[in-house]
């Protein structure tokens, strides 16, 4: 069977206590202190979760079967749940196999990224406006990113825009509006030849995370001449990237590195572009459209890594089944008594003709001297 990818949000309400109060106002107390579990395809999102304020979670998961089935466990003496859910079918590519591991000794290749499952923690467009899920393909929203920038070695950045039309690569499943729509690459922020631009994101410490950073040459008036550095976590991860050799050698095209990197301690994931000598233009040397950061299942149990929660996810599966097959009953009898209803009515059509009956209308007079039609029951003889 074909592997789909889902992505859905858990919404926990935009304002929590006068939702709750309107539903179930004796429950508030317990829903603000809740902790639960919640799982999903066979992997743990969300490990003694509680949500005393409105959140959202989104998560990206691989999905194999026809059924996708949520699982929501409280802990002992508390309670679970939920506000609304969000399912959105994604295209296969929007999640990719292979991607850049960054480690202190290098990099590396690393494959299996399509099996895994994430969860979404910032989709950033640089230099831009927030893109609302009405401006997305697949709903998504994107953060301007000003407020994670460090500022200390970001003030040499230059913001710019594009009016023209984003090029996507023709048949390429790769790169296409499902991974990021026109209105993230029609920004940049840039850097000059001697500088360096850098982001700053706060991050649960002791995870793995995949971070998708795009670009777009929309500044560049030629070919060629735009060469830079990409920093992840402090590391060197390319070294003078040649975005026209990356996009096929055209401007304003679309592309997107994936890289792999652990956060042990600190908690804050850093990301940055510096200059390269091998720029022809002193002004700009280094671009950044957008930036996606997920953090990548722990183990193979979940994100949270394994614990010992009873998902009991086959228990609700066979629940579903069985719920199933009883609604396929109830149809079977519906449809078994509408037929015996048919066969009736059939019989007794049979039984009136053979008394000399039939069914007929006639137009009839209205009684004021106006001709109406009417329908009338006429008994008639009929003659074999």
């Amino acid at each position: 069977m074909a592997m789909f990818y889902y992505c859905f949000d858990f919404d926990y309400g935009s304002n929590l206590q006068p939702v709750i109060t309107h539903y179930c106002p004796d429950q508030v107390p317990a829903l603000a202190s809740a902790r639960f579990h919640v799982g999903a395809a066979g992997f743990l999102l969300l490990h003694n979760f509680s949500a005393s304020a409105a959140v959202v979670k989104e998560f990206i998961l691989p999905v194999h079967s026809d059924v996708l089935v949520l699982t929501f466990v409280p802990e002992s003496g508390s309670s679970a749940f939920i506000n609304a859910i969000e399912l959105v079918s994604a295209p296969e590519e929007l999640v990719g196999d292979i991607g850049t591991l960054v480690t202190r000794d290098g990099t590396d290749r690393t494959k299996g990224l399509s099996s895994q499952v994430y969860e979404t923690l910032y989709r950033i467009n640089v230099a831009g406006r927030k893109v609302t899920p009405f401006n997305d393909t697949l709903w998504r929203t994107w953060v301007n990113d000003e407020r994670f920038l460090v500022k200390t070695e970001s003030s040499n950045s230059k913001v710019w825009s594009f009016g023209g039309r984003i090029a996507y690569p023709k048949d390429s499943r790769l790169m296409s509006r499902e991974v990021a729509p026109d209105n993230v690459y029609n920004s940049a922020r840039s850097v000059s030849s001697q500088g360096k631009v850098t982001w700053g994101f706060p991050v649960p410490a002791s995870s793995r995370y995949l971070v998708r950073m795009h670009f777009c040459d929309i500044v560049s008036k030629a070919l060629n001449g735009l060469y830079f550095d990409i920093y992840v976590n402090g590391q060197l991860a390319v070294k003078d990237f040649d975005i026209s050799s990356a996009t096929g050698f055209f401007l304003a095209y679309p592309y997107y590195i994936d890289f792999v990197v652990d956060v042990e301690d600190k908690g804050t994931l850093k990301l940055a572009i510096g200059g390269s000598k091998n720029s022809r233009s002193d002004e700009v040397s280094g671009i950044l459209n957008a930036v996606e950061i997920m953090r990548m299942n722990k183990t193979s149990g979940g994100i949270d890594g394994d614990f010992a929660v009873a998902l009991d996810m086959e228990h609700v599966a066979s629940k579903g089944i069985g719920e199933f097959a009883r609604s396929l009953l109830c149809g079977f009898i519906f449809a078994g008594l509408l037929l015996i209803l048919l066969m009736l009515v059939v019989r007794l059509r049979t039984e009136l003709r053979n008394n000399g009956a039939a069914w007929s209308w006639h137009p009839m007079d209205s009684g004021d001297g106006k001709l109406a039609r009417a329908y009338q029951l006429v008994s008639t003889k009929t003659d074999y």
